[in-house]
C-alpha cells in the first residue's frame, strides 16, 4: 500500500509540476501568437505521459 501511495503522490507531483511550467510559458507568450494554443494543448497532453514515464520508468528497465 505504500509503495501505491508513493507511486501515486509522485505520478502527481511531476504531472503538476510539468502542467506549471506550460502554463507559465502560455501565460508569457502573447496573445497574438498563434503557438499559444499548441502551448496549452501540448502540456495537457504531455504532462500524463512524462509523469506515466518518471513514475514508472525506472521499474520497466530495472525488470
Amino acid at each position: 500500500m505504500g509503495d501505491t501511495l508513493h507511486h501515486l503522490s509522485r505520478f502527481l507531483f511531476v504531472m503538476l509540476a510539468v502542467d506549471a511550467l506550460g502554463l507559465g510559458v502560455w501565460a508569457i507568450l502573447p496573445e497574438t501568437v498563434g503557438i499559444r494554443q499548441l502551448v496549452l494543448l501540448g502540456t495537457l497532453i504531455v504532462a500524463p505521459l512524462i509523469a506515466f514515464l518518471v513514475t514508472y520508468g525506472p521499474e520497466f528497465q530495472s525488470a
